[in-house]
């Protein structure tokens, strides 16, 4: 979506950016329901078969691993591909670098035991960064499916840092497009400076929107799979069985 004109600062109020981005989540539904419900159908067979489906993501993009594990209204096949120095709170310094360098995921990613047929989503809004490229590379070898959830107008704008030159939608089995803007903010506020990112709320959004799908089909074919609030009465003793099951997969639950 194209940037607005710029808005005078006593033009913007607190319902600016909700203006801006409630709209944008809906186009996406329009945008990638095709493909979205591709890779739902998918992950139904997958978990059937009893694979897992791998999420990764760095920087703040690991946000996006990081709500989509073990929460109440989630599903216990997700294992996140994180590690402690790819998340913000290792510092922007520090995470820029290994962002940009290849094979800095690999060995998070061998931690959690890939297998060969399983999903691994890989959300980056720019889809340059050599981390992530190498990745998706590497697992494609190992013979995973790759989702990359990731802004193809940001990401055809810029070149990639990766030694292929391929950006992560180009190396993808399927792309889910989460749109926005060259640079991510999307509220003008001066002549040079934008604020209001889009692209964690846009990629959470598609996601739980395939998972909600694929977790309805799942649970009504007798594969229990949700999470409950283990804040509730019964919660935490449903949860128990699901994880026993989970566990085999999950090296987090044991």
């Amino acid at each position: 979506m194209k940037k607005t004109g710029k808005k005078a600062s006593s033009e913007i109020s607190v319902r600016t950016y909700a203006e801006r981005a409630i709209p944008h989540l809906y186009g996406l539904i329009e945008k990638n329901e095709a493909v979205m419900g591709r890779i739902s159908k998918q992950l139904v067979k997958d978990v059937r078969a009893g694979r897992s489906l791998l999420v990764f993501g760095s920087g703040h993009s690991a946000i996006f691993p990081l709500e989509l594990y073990h929460r109440a209204g989630g599903v216990s096949f997700v294992i996140p591909v994180v590690a402690d120095y790819l998340l913000p709170t290792a510092g922007p310094p520090v995470v820029r670098v290994l962002e940009r360098t290849a094979g800095t995921a690999l060995a998070v990613f061998n931690r959690v035991e890939p297998q060969a047929g399983e999903m691994l989503w890989l959300a980056s809004n720019s889809g340059i960064n050599a981390a992530v490229v190498d990745l998706a590379l590497e697992a494609k070898k190992r013979k995973l499916r790759t989702v990359a959830f990731t802004s193809v107008a940001h990401s055809s704008s810029v070149p990639s840092r990766h030694s292929s030159g391929k950006r992560l939608f180009e190396v993808c089995d399927e792309t889910v497009d989460i749109g926005g803007v060259v640079g991510d903010a999307s509220i003008p506020i001066s002549a040079r400076v934008s604020a209001g990112p889009l692209s964690t709320m846009s990629s959470i959004l598609l996601a739980h929107s395939i998972l909600v799908d694929a977790a309805a089909q799942l649970e009504n074919q007798g594969v229990p799979c949700v999470y409950t609030s283990v804040n509730t009465p019964e919660g935490e003793a449903r949860n128990r069985k699901i994880e026993e099951a989970a566990q085999v997969r999950d090296f987090l639950l044991r």
